[in-house]
């Protein structure tokens, strides 16, 4: 995937709270300092949990691509459209006008299924038979005459000739119902390689995260996901790649190492059918519960070092009381002092 970007929303350094909104002043900030009068803006001294994010560009797509590429010799005669959705026992496409059947498995179709064979296809086979309500007898790995009589009932129900056997193509084994991601093969012509290819329903997030940043994205982890048209879904971390890419500058690049992060939406929002759309994900760096917090504007960097606030009584004086700033986040801090929740800090207007 082609990297578009990673922005940090808000880092707690003392650095950053001397950049921009705060002012230098004198004084040391104890409580002897001399009560004044103030007319400006307050805030409340609030006590929440602050989450300090990263931000990073995605792609909102469905989940375990597979192609289908049945061995059959013939022309193509029918194709699902992109985006259809195929359940077990139905058909992913036709070939000389019989269809190729879809069944619920893991293990790839390799061998003409007859009678007398045994192994993991065949059980993988009876299950389907099974799960479709054709009755295979025991589901043991065996093929034998229940077996034949389930998939002569089978090829009977989708218009087949009824033999009891699987010709090599007949069958595709991919695991649930399957999406047509995109039509490779034409109608009309020959059937050569891939004529599909599949995703899962599973709707999923893909994004390129920095390198340094890898422990961010902690499988597990709850992200929020924006997409295009701003509503807000939720989803996990599915899978974070273990080997970090290089970007080619000649494709747009930065140079920076970076890791494929994978991302399953878990909410009731989705995104619809969209596919290959851009979406942002936010990812939590550092959590810290039940802190005080003002905002990063209502600081006042002390000219001898460290910071502090004003704050304002009931009769509109203020105190000017030293704190020690932590966390920032969506822009307010986490402030350590002679503060209790429900005071008022003067917020200079910029």
């Amino acid at each position: 995937m082609r990297r578009r970007g990673v922005a940090v929303l808000a880092v707690a350094t003392g650095g950053a709270l001397a950049a921009g909104a705060l002012v230098a002043s004198g004084g040391d900030g104890d409580a002897a300092a001399q009560d004044r009068r103030t007319s400006g803006a307050t805030a409340v001294v609030e006590r929440r949990t602050l989450v300090d994010r990263l931000r990073a560009d995605g792609t909102l797509g469905y989940a375990d691509e597979r192609p289908v590429e049945p061995p059959l010799r013939g022309t193509v005669t029918w194709l699902p459209g992109e985006g259809a959705v195929v359940s077990p026992g139905g058909a992913l496409l036709e070939v000389d006008g019989d269809p190729v059947l879809l069944l619920d498995g893991t293990v790839p179709a390799w061998r003409a299924l007859r009678a007398g064979l045994e192994g993991r296809d065949v059980r993988q086979l009876e299950q389907g038979l099974a799960d479709l309500g054709f009755d295979p007898g025991a589901v043991d790995g065996s093929f034998d005459a229940d077996t034949a009589a389930a998939v002569a009932d089978l090829q009977d129900a989708r218009g087949l000739r009824a033999t009891g056997r699987l010709e090599l193509g007949r069958i595709a084994f991919l695991p649930g119902r399957r999406r047509i991601a995109r039509r490779d093969a034409k109608l009309g012509t020959a059937l050569r390689g891939t004529a599909l290819t599949t995703t899962s329903t599973r709707r999923v997030v893909t994004l390129d995260v920095d390198a340094a940043d890898q422990q961010v994205a902690r499988e597990g982890a709850r992200v929020d996901v924006e997409l295009p048209d701003g509503r807000l879904a939720t989803g996990r971390v599915a899978r974070v790649g273990r080997v970090a890419q290089t970007p080619d500058p000649q494709d747009g690049g930065e140079g920076t190492p970076t890791v494929e992060v994978v991302v399953r939406l878990t909410g009731r929002e989705r995104g619809g059918r969209l596919d290959q759309a851009p979406v942002s994900v936010e990812l939590a760096r550092e959590r810290r519960r039940g802190v005080l917090a003002v905002p990063v504007t209502a600081l006042v960097a002390l000219r001898g070092g460290g910071y502090a606030v004003e704050r304002v009584t009931a009769g509109r004086q203020r105190r000017r009381v030293r704190v020690t700033p932590g966390l920032v986040a969506d822009g307010l801090v986490e402030v350590e002092g002679a503060l209790r929740e429900g005071d008022r800090v003067e917020v200079p207007s910029t």
